[in-house]
């Protein structure tokens, strides 16, 4: 995603909800990306239909790298508009990347469809269907890209792949070479090319091909070096040989290693969710404590982790998880809300009065946010405030007696 996208949603905004999203904008030229997310999400709760809102929160958070959170608003966009061309566009790329081609595959297919000239769109479908195995619908719509851009890299590169892959090498290398002399610097070229070349026998240009691949960005990537393993045999190399498969065993099981890793992590995370339904909170936090290592910035667990520490009175411990995940997710209410609670109840009541403010600002319908800020201002002197808090939280929840009961307290007596 790029910041053209904030830019682009300004054009769109309503007026009654121009303000908050004006501000975000202003926030956002500034750098200053948490107050942003905050007035965007502010636009949201005066209009949660408003989509330009969706898409500039989508678009800090796929800047800061936090897939997650981008993809959820870009999703929101999509149930709102489901033909948005820039919700679409940058939904289908973050699955794209993540390996998701059935979930990019109907984005895309609506996408071309609204966009017949789009040569990205029409090349990326043309990968989703290859990768899944629809070689005819492949290779048209790779034929479709290239008809709109003769020199488009992703679909020279795509449909040489495909037709090598599928025994045309007449037609492939033609496709491949012209592909590495239009990105020469891009290492999928080069990889692509030396591949077809070791099909065919070709030893000594395909290792030239893939030895250029792992200088531009292929070093890490295992099947390179399997490539490169191939070339070297058959150019009666062992030492090399050895070499590059060893490169290639090495990367193979940091990749497995990794993949384990996360599902370590998930299984861990189930774990937890049993052990604290049975009551075992220091086992449920120590499960999940295990699992950060492997997702250190999912806000989500960060937050669970501080409200399990929150719930055994570990405050630091807690105080630093909530902190943690805000810092990660900053418009999210839940996360200043709990912060909230947990500086209350070690009596910083400034800091527990700013997290509910912004909580409540962030979810002005939630009836237990106003009714632990008008607690905090109760206890700060700030009678008037506390009482105002409190009507709201008895005006979202009527039917919770211990909100009237505080409402109440709070008045002054006749």
């Amino acid at each position: 995603m790029s910041s053209l996208l904030v830019i682009l949603a300004l054009a769109q905004a309503a007026p009654d909800c121009r303000k908050p999203f004006t501000d975000g904008l202003a926030e956002y030229q500034r750098k200053d990306l948490n107050q942003a997310l905050i007035s965007f999400r502010t636009s949201i709760q005066c209009n949660p239909q408003f989509v330009p809102a969706h898409l500039a929160i989508a678009n800090i958070y796929a800047e800061r790298g936090n897939e997650g959170e981008a993809l959820a608003a870009l999703l929101d966009a999509l149930r709102i508009e489901p033909e948005n061309t820039l919700a679409l566009r940058a939904a289908s790329n973050l699955y794209l990347k993540n390996g998701l081609h059935i979930k990019a595959q109907p984005l895309l297919e609506t996408l071309t469809a609204r966009t017949p000239r789009s040569v990205d769109a029409h090349a990326d479908l043309a990968a989703v269907y290859a990768a899944s195995g629809k070689r005819e619908d492949a290779e048209k719509y790779f034929r479709r890209a290239l008809e709109l851009q003769p020199d488009y890299f992703p679909a020279l590169a795509g449909l040489g792949n495909l037709l090598a892959r599928a025994g045309d090498d007449a037609a492939a290398l033609p496709l491949l070479r012209n592909a590495v002399q239009r990105e020469p610097q891009a290492y999928e070229g080069h990889f692509l090319l030396g591949s077809a070349l070791n099909r065919l026998g070709q030893f000594e240009g395909a290792k030239t091909e893939l030895q250029q691949a792992t200088k531009l960005g292929g070093a890490n990537e295992p099947q390179v070096y399997y490539q490169l393993a191939r070339a070297w045999g058959g150019l009666g190399k062992a030492p090399e040989r050895k070499e590059a498969l060893t490169r290639f065993s090495e990367l193979t099981k940091k990749q497995k290693d990794d993949t384990e890793l996360q599902r370590r992590a998930a299984t861990l995370i189930d774990e937890a969710r049993v052990l604290l339904q049975s009551g075992d909170l220091a086992n449920a936090a120590a499960r999940l404590e295990l699992a950060r290592e492997a997702k250190p910035a999912d806000a989500a667990l960060l937050f669970r982790l501080a409200g399990l520490n929150f719930d055994m009175q570990r405050i630091d411990v807690a105080r630093e998880y909530a902190q943690a995940a805000i810092s990660i997710s900053p418009a999210t209410w839940l996360y200043h809300y709990l912060l909230g609670l947990i500086e209350r109840s070690s009596n910083r009541l400034p800091d527990a009065r700013t997290s509910l403010e912004m909580a409540a600002k962030l979810q002005p319908t939630e009836a237990p946010v106003f009714n632990a800020l008008g607690e905090v201002l109760l206890q700060q002197g700030d009678r008037q405030a506390a009482i105002t808090a409190f009507e709201k939280a008895v005006k979202l929840a009527p039917a919770e007696a211990a909100f009237q009961k505080n409402l109440d307290a709070a008045k002054p007596r006749q």
